[in-house]
């Protein structure tokens, strides 16, 4: 793939740097190797974007697009917008977004692919569309956020190799809070939830609630020694997680087997001095098994036959 872009940018106000206009246009030249023959696709877009954050540093603004006028991918578009005000200190940020896109389905999905055995539905020329919406919260107490999206067309995979798109529309709605909670002057824990809800008979497929949590003891010792160590969980409740399909390489939906993993536990050392940061990660903690003498063979579970890795040792430094 080449992509060329030919972009006109212009700041209306000098003396701020965050308000800028943008409009283009962008041409995509694709060889495609495929399993009959060697064919060429092309992409003509247009695209713009508007940013403004004010001087002030209350108001952030944010609208872009782009729309592909013509070639592989014609009619497919995206559109972002979002809109944030900083209220005080005490009360923090608030934030609104909304985006839609609609496009064409994976190549995946065309017969033209070598990736596809020409199944009877093989070929999906319904345009997939999802709009999302939400908002967030954020302040010194609490992060709160609301998402909702609603998927028409979605294209799939009903089993390892068959394909199918979804006649009925799919709404996921997302709710989600963190917090800090100062236990002791070291101590702390960091919580997150999600909860999620989508219908049952829905070709997507999510836990009605995840979480994570770490208790950490932190703080800043011998003057330059900025240091987090503890404890992390995660977590969702049982659901109908997907199959793998190695014929494709895809994961698809299915309701035969619940999925129900214990937590994944994880000991970790992070630490920073001046410059140098390094971490140490002890993770897959709960699959310690004493059944058949010591092991982590209590493994998770990524998809139906697939268990995740037992223990395993993680480090890193910059």
């Amino acid at each position: 793939m080449m992509s060329n872009d030919f972009t006109l940018l212009s700041f209306p106000d000098t003396k701020n740097s965050g308000q800028f206009i943008s409009a283009g246009v962008k041409l995509e030249n694709i060889k495609a190797e495929l399993k009959t023959e060697t064919r060429n696709f092309y992409n003509f877009i247009i695209h713009g974007e508007y940013r403004n954050k004010t001087r002030n540093k209350l108001w952030d603004v944010l609208a872009s697009g782009q729309f592909y006028v013509n070639g592989l991918n014609s009619g497919d578009y995206s559109v972002y917008g979002t809109i944030a005000r900083h209220l005080n200190n005490k009360l923090g940020d608030i934030r609104l977004f909304f985006k839609n896109v609609n496009r064409s389905p994976s190549f995946i999905f065309d017969n033209a692919s070598s990736f596809n055995l020409k199944s009877t539905n093989s070929s999906l020329t319904k345009k997939e569309n999802i709009i999302s919406f939400g908002a967030e919260a954020n302040n010194r107490f609490i992060n709160l956020g609301f998402k909702n999206h609603i998927i028409t067309n979605l294209a799939y995979f009903t089993d390892y190799y068959h394909t199918e798109q979804s006649s009925k529309v799919i709404n996921l709605l997302q709710l989600s809070a963190s917090k800090k909670i100062k236990i002791t002057k070291r101590w702390n824990l960091y919580t997150d939830v999600t909860f999620q809800q989508t219908d049952g008979s829905a070709p997507v497929k999510v836990p009605l609630l995840f979480t994570r949590n770490r208790l950490a003891y932190e703080g800043v010792f011998f003057k330059n020694l900025n240091l987090s160590t503890g404890l992390e969980l995660r977590y969702f409740t049982p659901f109908e997680a997907y199959n793998y399909s190695p014929v494709m390489g895809q994961f698809v939906p299915q309701n035969t087997v619940n999925l129900k993993n214990i937590p994944d536990i994880a000991a970790f050392f992070h630490f920073r001095i001046k410059s140098f940061t390094a971490y140490i990660r002890a993770e897959n903690l709960n699959t310690v098994n004493f059944t058949n003498g010591f092991g982590f063979t209590n493994n998770n579970f990524a998809a139906p036959h697939y268990p995740t890795q037992g223990f395993m040792l993680r480090f890193g430094i910059q």
